[in-house]
């Protein structure tokens, strides 16, 4: 098989695998790894496992899933929370679907529903290095036309955090570089077009604020982008509205 190398989905994996290189250098590297390998299986199995010989661009996809659930679920935590995210994960891209397409990002469905399920068992150390995350990303992402995402998810968390009373400094040490510029923007979960994806990032980032306050005890990121993933395709329709609108006017 080859392997493309301009591949979005490829140089994604060679991201995490340097991410997950380096964030294995700080604590206990046999336990990240043995949390890490554990998701990358359980995903890649649960996709053959289900759906029999698959194509391998889904197996990149399955190895993405399980490497972004490996890499945010807590050193030593429960191997069957990490089971239950990335089974989760993967079988939500077919029996969770509207109009033909999954709803929900995977790895943000999983971590949830395995958080709710067993408590909350998430930690970022996969996000050590942010200069990696910003370049590595932002190069991939600028390719993908989906770096306004990541900024609009950017402002909207400082400009929240603000309005109900946190500090400038302390705002701007609030958005999560690893789920923006990896998470947030997953193309079959996210908006394409610029104005859109601008609305589902700024969206995103008030509702993180919001969901830090509400519900603390869980991933204020990661229920935030499952609820912007639901308002994906009414933002697309009234940005469709809107140009039919506009077009009218014109023709009028």
């Amino acid at each position: 098989m080859n392997v493309n190398i301009k591949s979005p989905k490829i140089q994604i994996i060679l991201l995490l695998t340097m991410l997950a290189i380096i964030g294995l250098f700080t604590g206990d590297p046999a336990v990240k790894l043995l949390v890490l390998t554990y998701g990358i299986l359980t995903a890649v199995f649960t996709e053959w496992m289900l759906w029999g010989k698959v194509k391998p661009q889904m197996l990149q996809s399955a190895v993405i899933t399980g490497s972004i659930i490996g890499m945010l679920s807590s050193p030593g935590s429960n191997l069957m929370f990490v089971w239950l995210a990335a089974f989760a994960a993967i079988i939500s891209k077919r029996l969770i679907q509207i109009w033909g397409s999954h709803i929900f990002n995977p790895a943000a469905w999983g971590l949830f529903l395995a958080g709710l399920a067993l408590s909350n068992q998430v930690n970022w150390w996969g996000a050590s290095m942010p200069p990696v995350i910003i370049l590595g990303a932002g190069i991939i992402l600028l390719r993908l036309k989906r770096l306004e995402m990541t900024f609009a998810y950017i402002i909207g968390r400082v400009l929240s955090a603000m309005l109900v009373g946190i500090p400038f400094s302390g705002a701007l040490m609030l958005p999560n570089l690893f789920f923006a510029f990896i998470m947030l923007i997953e193309p079959k979960t996210s908006p394409s077009k610029r104005g859109e994806q601008l609305v589902f990032g700024l969206g995103c980032g008030a509702l993180s604020t919001i969901a830090a306050n509400a519900i603390s005890q869980y991933e204020a990121d990661l229920a935030a982008l499952l609820i912007m993933n639901l308002m994906r395709k009414p933002i697309r329709m009234i940005f469709n509205r809107k140009t039919i609108s506009t077009e009218r006017q014109h023709e009028n």
